[in-house]
């Protein structure tokens, strides 16, 4: 889960106030291999501004977009669905396709990459890279992320116990079934490994839950591919982009892609 950017506001006297930044896409034009990026839930194109911006120092084009309804304020997360979040996906995917770019490898974290996983069963796709993906997701954790995102948001802005309060209970009573879809959605993915051919490396913090480095053997057994990687890395909790082995993982990327 990661905030927006964060800008202060001074005001005169001691008031501070907090404007926090909405998140935008990245487009980075390189060379004829094109990467799309994809980032995790309640999270926004900061998991994978490092990765995108060192690849196209490389030559690779990158194309990190934003799902929508993230990357700025919690209420919208809550008028879409994980299907209009694919969508955008598929959309990304054809923005890349319309450019012109033929060779496009994928990169995702956690949704992203079973986003990643999906976009590979239906397409032609130069090589993938998923990081922290789960195998599956009870709805009420995934309600609690939207939860949490929300109060942490509400929190840096600067506002009062009452107001949070009042302002969380629209999440609090966020019915499970769009979450209850969610769950859905990553089983289906995991259903249909085997229509995968293409290489693959496979990601997963062993500071995370056990649940990801249990996800990441199933995508390894599972996949219809020759060339295929499974590595966990030591230091690296869920948002491995962003953690203490960014740069070896970084490091990790660039050497598949190549």
């Amino acid at each position: 889960m990661g905030l927006p950017s964060i800008m202060m506001n001074v005001k005169k006297g001691s008031d501070r106030v907090l404007t926090i930044l909405p998140a935008k896409e990245i487009y980075l034009k390189g060379n004829e291999h094109a990467v799309l990026l994809l980032h995790s839930f309640t999270s926004h194109t900061r998991d994978m501004k490092k990765v995108a911006t060192k690849l196209h120092e490389k030559g690779y084009t990158c194309y990190v977009p934003l799902y929508r309804g993230h990357g700025h304020t919690p209420e919208p997360l809550l008028q879409y669905k994980v299907e209009d979040w694919w969508q955008d996906v598929v959309k990304a995917h054809q923005f890349l396709l319309n450019e012109g770019y033929q060779k496009i490898s994928v990169i995702g974290l956690s949704i992203g990459g079973i986003f990643t996983l999906k976009l590979a069963q239906l397409e032609k796709l130069e090589q993938i890279i998923v990081l922290s993906v789960p195998i599956d997701k009870e709805p009420a954790q995934l309600k609690q992320r939207i939860i949490d995102y929300a109060y942490n948001y509400k929190h840096i802005e600067g506002k009062s116990e009452q107001q949070m309060t009042h302002e969380m209970k629209l999440f609090n009573d966020m019915p499970l079934d769009a979450m209850i879809g969610f769950q859905q959605f990553i089983k289906e993915t995991m259903q249909q490994l085997e229509k995968i051919t293409m290489p693959i490396a496979i990601f997963y913090g062993k500071r995370d839950e056990d649940l990801y480095a249990h996800s990441a053997d199933i995508i390894y057994q599972r996949v219809h591919t020759v060339q295929k990687l499974k590595r966990g890395f030591e230091n690296s909790k869920h948002l491995m982009t962003l953690g203490r082995e960014q740069d070896e993982i970084l490091e990790e990327i660039m050497q598949f892609l190549m």
